[in-house]
Order: C-alpha cells, then sequence, then structure tokens
C-alpha cells in the first residue's frame, strides 16, 4: 500500500461511526478487522467507552484497557492485545468504566493532549501494522474530533430508513463536511441491515441526498435472517465464507485503501 502524493508506505487508520447505536457499527468493525488480517497485520481499536462489547465477543478480559492509556495508567504497548487472532491485535475499552469519570468529563484541552498522545504511539506502530481500525462511539462525543483527525477513511454506518439517513446527514453537516476540507482522508456511506426486498432506488436516492462535499457510497449490507440467528447466539465474527463476510468484502473492493 503506498501513498502517491508521498511516494512512501503508510498505514491506513478506518473509523467506523453511526449517528446512533444499534445499527451494526461493531460488528462492521471487528469483521472488517478480521477480514483485513488475512492477508496483514490489523490494530483494532475499542474507543467506545459507554457501550463496550469486545469483552464479550472475544471472551478475553486484559489487564489494562484504552481507558487506562487515556487517563496515563498504562502505555500504549500494556494496552495491545496480540494472543487472542492470527495477525489481528486489539485495544480493549473497560466494561466496568463510570461514564463521570475522567475521559467523558474532560475538556477540549485534556482532549488535545490525548490527541498528541495517540498520534505519537501510532506513529510508533507504523512499521508493525497495516491497518487501524477504530471502532468509535455513536453520535458526538469529544473522542470523536481526535478519531477525525487520526483517521484516513470514515464509514458511515446507517440503516435504510428516512430517520437515519436525517441523523446521519446532520452528523455530516456538524463534523464531517466542516473537517473534511482541513483533513486528507475519505468518508464513505454504508447502509447495513437492508431487508431482503428491492430498495435499491431508496438506498440510491438516500446516498445521492447524502453525498456532499465528495462523500462516496459504498454500498450495503443486507438484513439476513441466518445472520441475525447466528448472532443471537454470540457469534459475531464470521468467517469468510459466510454471507455477511461476502457482503463486506465487496465493500472494502469499492474503499480507496
Amino acid at each position: 500500500m503506498t501513498n502517491e502524493k508521498l511516494g512512501i508506505d503508510f498505514m491506513k487508520k478506518i473509523l467506523i461511526h453511526s449517528y446512533k447505536g444499534g445499527t451494526g457499527k461493531t460488528t462492521v468493525a471487528v469483521n472488517l478487522a478480521s477480514i483485513l488480517s488475512q492477508n496483514t497485520k490489523v490494530l483494532l481499536i475499542e474507543n467506545d467507552f459507554s457501550m463496550p462489547s469486545f469483552v464479550n465477543i472475544f471472551k478475553h478480559e486484559p489487564n489494562a484497557f484504552f481507558n487506562d492509556f487515556c487517563t496515563g495508567s498504562a502505555t500504549f504497548s500494556e494496552i495491545i492485545q496480540s494472543n487472542l487472532k492470527p495477525s489481528l491485535d486489539i485495544i480493549f475499552a473497560d466494561t466496568q468504566f463510570n461514564p463521570s469519570a475522567e475521559i467523558m468529563g474532560s475538556n477540549q484541552a485534556w482532549f488535545l493532549k490525548l490527541l498528541e498522545k495517540m498520534m505519537e504511539n501510532l506513529k510508533a506502530c507504523e512499521e508493525i501494522y497495516e491497518y487501524v481500525i477504530f471502532d468509535t462511539p455513536p453520535g458526538w462525543q469529544l473522542i470523536l474530533v481526535n478519531l477525525i483527525a487520526l483517521a484516513n477513511v470514515a464509514i458511515l454506518l446507517l440503516r435504510p430508513n428516512s430517520y437515519e439517513v436525517m441523523g446521519t446527514k446532520r452528523l455530516i453537516e456538524i463534523l464531517y463536511k466542516r473537517a473534511k476540507p482541513s483533513m486528507n482522508f475519505d468518508v464513505n456511506l454504508l447502509f447495513n441491515q437492508v431487508p431482503e426486498v428491492d430498495m435499491i432506488k431508496d438506498l440510491e436516492g438516500w446516498a445521492e441526498e447524502l453525498q456532499i462535499e465528495g462523500i462516496s457510497y459504498l454500498g450495503h449490507i443486507s438484513c439476513s435472517c441466518q445472520t441475525a440467528y447466528e448472532m443471537a447466539h454470540e457469534t459475531t465474527i464470521f468467517p469468510l465464507e459466510h454471507e455477511f463476510s461476502q457482503s463486506l468484502q465487496q465493500v472494502i473492493s469499492n474503499l480507496k485503501i
């Protein structure tokens, strides 16, 4: 992977975000990381402090979390879990996090210092990982400003209904439209949980409404009863031949990475 403008190799940082919870954001993030790790080294970071789920997905509770790095009680290398999946390292958020504690209640200056720490540590990881995937909190939080500043690529996930389209449009206006002119990163739309009926014209119409300032449309992932059944029985990461993975691989082929 080469940065054509600079003529050097670089690490691609992808954030997965949504206007609201329940879009399948974490499922897309962990499966995207799993697929990419088949051919290269990937770091997956859980940034959703309010609703962390990696502990349940990966059946592992580490001794140190991303929260600890944020508050200065652990180094970046101490929070990386490298023994769970081949070529996929993972950073977890703490399920015992108190929302009133430092991080959520911190001010802009605190988050700026955190951004500097993240930049420094990710820079040191460039020779190890080809991709970093951020599983972000939904909606708008100060941590998102940091992640947007760090990212090369954003995937905005939404379900196929007018309510989420309007919410995503607002999110684009508040965050991405303002950030994109000064940031060198690509913003992409991805519909998830699309019913298995003919909604192509609806999806394309909504995507066209949201495709402002060069924002791209990646496509959609269908809602499968079989996939929903498997997820109800605690399956979140799917094999490459699975229908969910196949759809996500098509999305990856449309990404500028």
